[in-house]
């Protein structure tokens, strides 16, 4: 048996890997949309998720209630906009703001869980969430003369994720991990063919794409793994504040790879957001 400090310290390192590897993600979804859709994208990765999964539940399945279905369906949203949002934001600014803007998922948790549980958001919480919320406007920096709606739409990116959070939280205590996503996986591939179709592309894909596809399915498979074992080994409450490295390896391949370096205003959002989440997980933590 290991002991608590054996099991953080594997889930910090679990925390830091998954990070990266889901960096690696993103850099190969954005070479591979300079080929195909985004949609086309998303249907491909939660396909293979799918036929990875389906024989790791034979013989689990069990029949559920209405109400869980129903948060299933919840969370296979709020997954699925997730990540067509993160993906299209990926298409028209650098790979380290898209990230970031997606990492902030922690800052909307309070606002989703007052939509689904009418749960108001303690006053000592608004402290952190006001700072991580000026750091959002440092990297978006909104003005009349510069404002670009792709970093919106990043944000959106983070609402989705929170709302998985939440609604995979809710899950825990009712179905395993492999059921989870394997539903959000499924109901993802159903989501992203009416937008195929509608956009008039297909799916059938030219060869010199299914490299990138390929590293997008596996990274994404790979990421989703270590994030479970992160979790199952430590608190949130430590595992959060690690997992913001991976705007550090976002940083590092858009520097790498298309010559992007942040503004000192970017930097300084960066440092805010982390600071409001070092708070809110010291409260966490001090109250639980």
């Amino acid at each position: 048996m290991l002991d608590d400090r054996e099991l953080i310290k594997k889930g910090i390192l679990a925390t830091i890997a998954y990070a990266f590897i889901m960096s690696v993600t993103a850099v190969a979804a954005k070479q591979a949309q300079t080929y195909i859709a985004v949609s086309s994208l998303v249907f491909w990765q939660s396909l293979f998720c799918v036929l990875v999964l389906l024989p790791q539940m034979r013989g689990k399945w069990q029949k559920r209630p209405w109400t869980v279905w129903r948060i299933h369906l919840l969370r296979s949203f709020g997954g699925f906009i997730g990540f067509l949002f993160y993906y299209w934001a990926l298409n028209h600014i650098p790979l380290v703001e898209a990230s970031l803007l997606r990492t902030c998922a922690p800052l909307c948790v309070p606002f989703v869980v007052l939509v689904i549980h009418r749960i108001r958001i303690p006053r000592a919480r608004w402290l952190p969430l006001i700072i991580g919320f000026i750091g959002v406007a440092l990297v978006i920096q909104p003005t009349p003369d510069h404002i670009n709606p792709w970093h919106l739409v990043g944000f959106v990116s983070a609402v989705g994720l929170a709302l998985s959070m939440v609604t995979t939280r809710m899950l825990s205590h009712e179905v395993s991990g492999e059921e989870t996503l394997l539903v959000y996986f499924l109901v993802s591939c159903v989501l992203s063919l009416p937008l195929v179709f509608s956009q008039g592309d297909s799916l059938l894909l030219p060869m010199s794409v299914w490299p990138w596809v390929a590293v997008v399915a596996v990274t994404l498979y790979v990421g989703m793994f270590l994030y479970n074992k992160a979790y199952t080994y430590a608190p949130a409450s430590m595992v959060s504040p690690v997992s913001y490295i991976g705007v550090v390896f976002s940083g590092f391949w858009g520097w790498v790879i298309w010559g992007h370096v942040p503004d000192q205003f970017a930097v300084m959002g960066v440092v805010l957001i982390f600071m409001s989440i070092l708070i809110s997980t010291r409260i966490a933590r001090n109250r639980g």
